[in-house]
């Protein structure tokens, strides 16, 4: 059995976040951080979560993150209100599990009791002190993240097929010839016509040149109105006229002149295939069609359920009164236990 990383974590990252009304209530007790139509979410449970996210913070960016400035952005709330959404949602689908009566099999609870015992081992005396933490709130943090993903493999187990072809990545180089402004919006504002016939006639002559032998990267260089002419991509990353150009062009190969919204172009095949990167995307594609799948089922259950957070208990939490938790393998012991 092999098992990907929790839900949790995936989820967060393709759903749009917890976009349900929640209710402020004093009604929980301190030991209680939220309710999912009245089950209710153990502060513990969401303290493991929390603070192993932010030791991989300072591991990545060192531990006096919380004293530095990072331009508008408060970068403990951020991750607080990270937590907080990933563990509403973790909650939610394992309720769902529930509902559609998806339980542990011995032996998967056997393997969860083995992975609780082993990261609450790992933890100091001191961390289990701080966190308030015990082997019991482990297995039932590890028991919701097994559940949603059980529940998440039976609901998008008929996968779509992605062919090569869909999922294809290329590598060009290009050289840009501007007609027009485009706002912070994407809108364009186009030159007049007889500026627009000049940069046309200009790009013709680089391409002119280009098909005498010209060295492509220098023209680029020189006479592109874009700093970058290089780019690594799949399918509908780019304008349509430009991306239609690139993918029928094979290794070496240089288009005509293409014309877009904004400019015109001149695109050099440099890889019609790239192997590492189109398995990548595939697997992306995938993903993101399990995810739209699910998000089907999951956003009308959430809309119907009631949610109470205790956000006194919440916002006295402070990650800086947790230097002494180091711990950053929650999510590594969870998956190792299921390689075999």
């Amino acid at each position: 059995m092999k098992k990907r990383i929790a839900i949790c974590i995936i989820i967060i990252c393709i759903l749009s976040g917890c976009n349900k009304d929640i209710k402020i209530t004093t009604g929980l007790s301190k030991n209680e951080i939220f309710k999912i139509s009245g089950e209710p979410e153990e502060l513990a449970e969401i303290m493991l979560v929390l603070i192993n996210e932010k030791n991989k913070y300072e591991t990545h960016l060192g531990a006096d993150i919380w004293t530095r400035a990072f331009e508008d952005t408060n970068l403990e709330a951020e991750i607080k209100d990270k937590v907080k959404n990933q563990m509403i949602e973790l909650c939610a689908i394992s309720l769902m599990a529930e509902n559609e009566d998806i339980r542990l099999n011995d032996s998967e609870k056997d393997t969860l009791e083995q992975a609780a015992a082993q990261y609450f081992g790992s933890l100091s005396d001191i961390e289990k002190e701080l966190l308030d933490v015990t082997e019991e709130d482990v297995f039932h943090l590890y028991q919701k993240m097994y559940l949603t993903d059980k529940y998440f493999d039976s609901v998008t187990k008929e996968d779509r097929e992605i062919s090569d072809e869909e999922a294809k990545v290329i590598e060009v180089m290009y050289i840009y010839f501007q007609t027009g402004n485009r706002d912070i919006y994407g809108n364009v504002t186009r030159y007049d016509e007889e500026r627009i016939t000049q940069i046309r006639e200009k790009a013709q002559s680089v391409l002119d040149r280009v098909n005498q032998g010209e060295d492509f990267q220098s023209l680029a260089a020189s006479e592109s109105d874009d700093t970058e002419y290089k780019s690594v991509f799949g399918r509908g990353v780019m304008e349509e006229n430009f991306e239609t150009a690139a993918f029928g062009l094979t290794d070496g190969q240089i288009s005509n002149l293409v014309e877009t919204e904004d400019g015109y172009y001149i695109i050099k095949c440099i890889h019609d295939y790239l192997e590492m990167e189109t398995a990548e995307n595939k697997k992306n594609l995938e993903d993101k069609y399990k995810a739209d799948k699910f998000k089907e089922i999951y956003e009308p259950f959430l809309e119907k359920q009631t949610l109470e957070f205790n956000n006194k208990v919440w916002q006295e939490i402070s990650i800086q009164e947790y230097s002494e938790c180091v711990s950053t393998d929650l999510y590594d012991v969870y998956n190792a236990c299921f390689q075999h």
